[in-house]
C-alpha cells in the first residue's frame, strides 16, 4: 500500500509542477524591482551603471543567503526532523548549501566594490573599516558553516548557523544605515530603509528556498511526513510573505517621496520618477500573482499540501498520524 501511495502521490506532484509557473514569474518580478529600485538610488547619489549592477548583485546575494537562513533556522522547526523528515531536510541543507556557495562568492566580490563606494563616501573612518569587518566576519562565518556542514541535526540553529544568521541581519541594517548615509543621515530613512532591505531579503531568500530547494527536494521524496513538513514550512513562509509585501511597498513609497517629493511633474518628465512608477507597477503585478497563484494559498506542486487537515498532524482534526499516513487515510491525494 505504501509503495502504491507513493506512485500516486508522485504522478499528481509532477502533474502539478506545470502550475508552478507563477512563482518563477513572481521572483523574476521582484529580481526586476530590485534592479529598478537598485538604479534610482545609485543615480540619486551619482553613481554609474557598474556601480549599480555590483550593488544590485550584492543585494541579492545578501538576501538570498538571509532569507535562506531565515528559512533554514526559522522555517524549519523540530518537528519536521522526524524519522521520515530528516532525509528531507538534510538534502534541503545540501542544496541550500551549494546555493549559498555561490551567493557568497558573489557576495564578497560585489561587497569589495560595495565597501568601496562608501569608503570614498565616508573616507577611511570608523564606521567604514566596521562596515568591511562586518561583511568579512558574515562571508568568513558563513563560508565555515556551509563548508563544514554535517548532519542535519546537528546544523539546525547550531550556534555557528544562528551566528552566521545574526551576522546576515547585522549586515543587512548596516547596508541600510550606509546607503541612507551616502546622502545625509537621517535616522527615520534608515530605519525604513532597513525594514525595506530586510523585507526584501526575506521574500528573495525565502523564495529561492521554496523554488530551489524545497519543491525539487520534496517531489524526490512525496510521502506523507515529507509533505506535512513541506506544507508547514511553506505556510510559516506565506505567514512572513502577508507583512513583507505590504513593508516592501510601504517603505519604498516613502523612499520615493523622500527623495523625490510628491509632485507629479517629477515622476513623469524624468528617468528616474518613471522608474519609480515601473517599480510601483512591478509591485501591484506581485500582489496580483499574490491573490492569482495556487501557492500562496498553502498549495505547492509537492502533492497534499493543500490538504495539511486531511494528513492528521499536529493540531488537525484528521486523527493521529503514522509514518504511513494518518489512521484511515490510504492515499496521499488532492482536489487539485
Amino acid at each position: 500500500m505504501p509503495e502504491s501511495r507513493n506512485r500516486t502521490a508522485g504522478a499528481e506532484t509532477d502533474a502539478l509542477f506545470d502550475r508552478y509557473t507563477l512563482p518563477r514569474v513572481a521572483l523574476t518580478v521582484i529580481l526586476a524591482v530590485s534592479l529598478v529600485g537598485t538604479w534610482v538610488t545609485t543615480r540619486l547619489e551619482g553613481g554609474g551603471p557598474g556601480l549599480t549592477v555590483a550593488k544590485w548583485e550584492y543585494f541579492v546575494a545578501l538576501g538570498v543567503l538571509t532569507g535562506g537562513l531565515v528559512w533554514k533556522h526559522l522555517f524549519v522547526r523540530p518537528a519536521d526532523l522526524g524519522t521520515d523528515a530528516a532525509d528531507y531536510c538534510a538534502e534541503m541543507y545540501e542544496r541550500f548549501d551549494r546555493i549559498a556557495l555561490g551567493a557568497l562568492a558573489v557576495l564578497t566580490a560585489s561587497g569589495v566594490v560595495v565597501l568601496g563606494d562608501y569608503v570614498a563616501a565616508f573616507g577611511p573612518t570608523p564606521p567604514a573599516y566596521g562596515f568591511g569587518a562586518l561583511l568579512a566576519s558574515f562571508v568568513a562565518v558563513g563560508t565555515a558553516t556551509t563548508v563544514r556542514s554535517g548532519p542535519v541535526e546537528a546544523q539546525f540553529r547550531s550556534p555557528s548557523g544562528i551566528g552566521a544568521l545574526a551576522l546576515a541581519l547585522a549586515l543587512v541594517a548596516a547596508t541600510a544605515v550606509a546607503e541612507v548615509a551616502t546622502r545625509g543621515f537621517d535616522p527615520v530613512a534608515a530605519v525604513v530603509r532597513t525594514l525595506h532591505l530586510l523585507a526584501f531579503a526575506v521574500w528573495l531568500g525565502g523564495a529561492v528556498w521554496n523554488i530551489f530547494v524545497a519543491v525539487p527536494t520534496g517531489q524526490k521524496r512525496p510521502t506523507v511526513a515529507v509533505v506535512r513538513a513541506a506544507g508547514e514550512q511553506l505556510e510559516r513562509f506565506r505567514w512572513a510573505v502577508r507583512f513583507v509585501f505590504p513593508a516592501i511597498f510601504l517603505t519604498g513609497l516613502y523612499q520615493a517621496v523622500d527623495g523625490l517629493g510628491t509632485a507629479p511633474g517629477t515622476y513623469l518628465d524624468s528617468a528616474v520618477g518613471l522608474a519609480v512608477l515601473a517599480k510601483v507597477g512591478f509591485v501591484g503585478l506581485l500582489i496580483v500573482i499574490f491573490e492569482l497563484c495556487p501557492m500562496w494559498r498553502a498549495c505547492s506542486p509537492i502533492e497534499g499540501v493543500c490538504e495539511l487537515d486531511d494528513l492528521g498532524g499536529p493540531g488537525t482534526d484528521g486523527g493521529p498520524a503514522t509514518d504511513d499516513g494518518p489512521v484511515g487515510d490510504g492515499e496521499v491525494t488532492g482536489d487539485d
